[in-house]
């Protein structure tokens, strides 16, 4: 989507051209200007209205190109650069999700990193098998947080009907299967939802490792992707207080 402005960026960061980074910064914020600050995540918002008034301050207080100037070109580069990320596409505005459901700060951290990243860069991008491993991933931590954040939910969860009495949940040992069957027995998601929802993402793992991907005969095409995506999205709106 904006690949190509964060390499126009990568050619002032790492070796700012003496006689035209005038012209590049020129091209820079033309494109940032094309951009529709609605489209980027709140935290990326300011800051890309920062970059631009950067950028053209440069341009129009600096007659001659010193160190200074590029010093000052190459940290104006670096934060275009960043505030990219925080991209949704043309049209997006950008919104993502709240995980305030998730009770362990540390991990919603990570939960809310790892959605940014699905939502924004890997689902837009194409890139089909990595959103099947991401979302699996975090339907994973997000039922981990349900049933352990909590002591007495951790206490039914272990002596659930369908709880592996083998494996230990607090070390991660549960699988996603376990986690959603024993989500669905304790009512903490809706038992017509978990069975299209663990067909779709019980074998995410499988798309780690390339010979057990080739073994599963399981094909990871934009249509698993999408899935994969709307069964973790399906997930949170149910846990997701109105």
């Amino acid at each position: 989507m904006v690949d190509y402005i964060k390499q126009i960026a990568q050619d002032l960061i790492h070796e700012p051209p003496r006689g035209r980074p005038a012209v590049i910064l020129q091209a820079l914020l033309g494109e940032l200007e094309r951009l529709d600050p609605r489209d980027f995540l709140a935290a990326g918002q300011a800051n890309l209205v920062r970059v631009r008034i950067s950028i053209k301050d440069l341009l129009n207080n600096y007659p001659s190109i010193s160190t200074e100037y590029l010093l000052i070109a190459r940290k104006v580069a670096q934060s275009a650069y960043e505030v990219l990320d925080f991209y949704g596409g043309e049209g997006s505005r950008a919104v993502s999700r709240s995980f305030g459901f998730v009770k362990a700060r540390e991990l919603r951290t990570i939960i809310e990193r790892d959605y940014r990243e699905l939502a924004l860069n890997l689902l837009p991008s194409g890139a089909w098998k990595s959103t099947v491993v991401m979302a699996g991933s975090i339907l994973e931590a997000i039922l981990f947080d349900g049933l352990t954040a909590d002591a007495t939910v951790k206490a039914k969860a272990l002596a659930a009907q369908n709880a592996p009495k083998k494996l230990d949940l607090s070390k991660g040992e549960w699988k996603l299967h376990d986690l959603i069957k024993v989500a669905v027995e304790l009512g903490r998601i809706p038992a017509d939802r978990a069975d299209a929802i663990d067909t779709i993402l019980r074998d995410y793992r499988n798309f780690i490792h390339p010979m057990k991907e080739l073994r599963s005969a399981h094909p990871c095409t934009e249509a698993e992707a999408f899935m994969a995506k709307g069964a973790l999205d399906s997930v949170c709106n149910h846990l997701t207080p109105p």
